[in-house]
């Protein structure tokens, strides 16, 4: 039952994700946002470690086990945030839908006597497909669209590695453990990102940006990192992955309504597309 109630928040969270990132970057660049929130989750989860007294273990595997972890906090995160200023959200979501094909293929290749079948070969092809579609429609719409969408397909890679890593890692310490212990090796890293690629902060801060930075610090990576590796402990990556398919339904229609989003037919029947080849690959 706990697992199933965490299953279905961190599918809630996933899906207002997006949003949440687009709201961040209103006033801030994409560094700043995504640095301010993973320095905020870290700051929650240190307060949280020492109230519900939850070791940090320092061994080998244990730091092993975080800096896989912060390898898709940092990779795929920025990935994210870089695309946010001309992706929008509920598109965001259905190439984040992608993730289970990209785990299934590093599966076959990190864990041992591990097999994909015919139909979910069939299924990646017709994702494969599915993209070419929605890169189709971008490249008259933007080309800083369709770059965007590139850097957005190499952090769902990211994500997918991070995730079977962690799996062929097996983690024996606690999810908020191994949260904190991923932001600690993320932190220094937005450090010297933002040195080298962003500046000081706007003088005026608009509050999509404080409430975009504010629920992903707290919801999306406190809350959504430690479900998401207390369902990595219970279950496998692939397994968790498919949250995927329910998230880009819920984001393509909170960004319609919310944020008044549009998007071009192509786009659509690429997101279709994928949609089915992700319905073909769970089933």
């Amino acid at each position: 039952m706990r697992v199933a109630i965490t299953y279905i928040g961190v599918v809630f969270i996933w899906s207002t994700t997006p949003l949440g990132i687009q709201l961040s970057v209103d006033s801030l660049d994409f560094i700043q946002a995504s640095a301010l929130r993973m320095w905020v989750s870290l700051a929650l989860c240190f307060i949280l470690i020492r109230l519900w007294r939850v070791p940090l273990p320092m061994n080998r595997e244990a730091v092993m086990g975080y800096a896989a972890g912060a390898v898709g906090v940092v990779g795929a995160m920025l990935c994210a945030y870089w695309a946010a200023d001309e992706v929008p959200s509920g598109l965001m979501a259905v190439m984040w839908g992608l993730t289970p094909m990209f785990v299934s293929l590093y599966t076959l290749w990190m864990i041992p006597n591990q097999r994909v079948g015919v139909a979910r070969w069939l299924s990646i092809l017709i994702a494969f497909m599915g993209l070419i579609l929605i890169f189709r429609g971008q490249i008259s719409v933007a080309s800083a669209m369709l770059a965007s969408l590139i850097v957005l397909v190499v952090g769902v890679n990211i994500h997918g590695y991070s995730s079977v890593l962690l799996q062929r890692l097996q983690l024996t310490v606690h999810h908020l453990a191994q949260t904190t212990g991923a932001l600690a090796i993320a932190a220094p890293c937005y450090a010297i990102a933002w040195l080298f690629m962003s500046g000081p902060l706007p003088e005026e801060v608009s509050l999509n940006s404080i409430l975009g930075v504010g629920y992903l610090a707290t919801m999306g990576s406190v809350v959504g990192f430690v479900g998401f590796y207390y369902l990595l402990k219970r279950t496998s990556a692939a397994v968790v992955s498919l949250s995927t398919l329910i998230t880009p339904v819920f984001a393509l229609g909170l960004g319609s309504v919310i944020a008044d989003e549009w998007l071009p037919l192509d786009t659509w029947l690429g997101a279709s597309v994928i949609m089915g080849a992700l319905v073909l690959y769970n089933w």
